[in-house]
């Protein structure tokens, strides 16, 4: 899936804070900590092959999905669902694994070197 989303909007971000430094870290602080659950529910959902796990994790991030533009993450997330409900999910569970740690992982080092 290595196409051309966007982590994250970081406009988006900015208009919310208005020049606050605090409520932007504050924001990035809520986004790290969003992803970091994420993945770890997700990727434990799709070790113990527990579909409703899976779907509560992305059910809780969906919000912050679209509220800080987080395309790629969105993207990725809309594809297992699919595979899932086709049934093609097990058959791609090797490849679905490693684009989600790899979108998570390019996610979070966005988050964490736009504070510096």
């Amino acid at each position: 899936m290595e196409k051309n989303y966007t982590n994250i909007d970081y406009k988006k971000i900015e208009d919310m804070v208005e020049d606050d430094l605090d409520f932007r870290n504050q924001l990035l602080d809520a986004i790290e900590i969003a992803v970091e659950e994420l993945e770890t529910t997700y990727l434990k959902g799709i070790e113990d092959k527990d579909a409703e796990s899976i779907k509560m994790a992305r059910h809780k991030i969906k919000p912050t999905l679209g509220l800080f533009g987080l395309q790629r993450l969105s993207q990725l997330l809309s594809e297992g669902k699919k595979l899932m409900e086709e049934g093609n999910f097990n058959s791609c569970l090797d490849e679905h694994k490693e684009e989600f740690k790899s979108a998570t992982k390019a996610l979070l080092i966005d988050v964490r070197d736009y504070r510096e």
